[in-house]
């Protein structure tokens, strides 16, 4: 999913948990599970890119939605530190911890339905952050090969609010992974 998209759900998500519960700390830690929970893409563009000469938030944007990244890290990105999360909120219950949960895995599963269907090798496995590591990080061996129908950095704002990548898949893999039978 696009960042609009995450930021159009984690509001509205960060916005039910505070009608229910009252709780200032819940909504904004859905807000930072839901939404900047991404920040890690820019973390991996400074650093595992070696982008940190060009720090600017355009420049990483055409820079990600180009999809010129040549390794994904994304440590929040994964299904072992929200599995040591929902630990800590067992042992240590926090209003702003259980909403930073709540966003995160709203966050992971609207990025395995909708990226995974265009983007993803192998959506949930994606997820993984010992399955990503055991690839060697490689967006080739994680992203799917896509075309990329615009240019990048056209209209940032556009591309930023979209809900849906606009990218398409070029290879003959379903998001199931299967290969499918081409017509004759």
């Amino acid at each position: 999913m696009r960042p609009g998209g995450h930021l159009a759900t984690t509001v509205a998500l960060g916005a039910a948990g505070y009608a229910v519960t009252g709780s200032a700390e819940l909504a904004a830690g859905c807000f930072a599970g839901g939404f900047l929970i991404d920040l890690d893409h820019y973390l991996d563009y400074l650093t595992v890119e070696g982008q940190w000469r060009r720090p600017s938030p355009s420049e990483f944007l055409r820079y990600y939605f180009g999809h010129r990244y040549r390794r994904l890290v994304l440590p929040l990105h994964s299904m072992e530190l929200m599995g040591a999360l929902a630990a800590l909120a067992v042992a240590w219950p926090r209003a702003a911890l259980l909403g930073y949960l709540l966003g995160g895995l709203l966050h992971l599963a609207l990025d395995v339905l909708v990226n995974g269907q265009e983007l993803l090798r192998q959506p949930l496995l994606f997820y993984s952050l010992a399955y990503r590591a055991r690839l060697g990080f490689a967006r080739d061996r994680l992203i799917a090969p896509v075309d990329v129908p615009f240019r990048p950095g056209d209209d940032l704002a556009r591309e930023f609010l979209t809900w849906r990548p606009t990218e398409r898949r070029l290879d003959a893999r379903a998001a199931t992974g299967h290969l499918q039978r081409k017509s004759a």
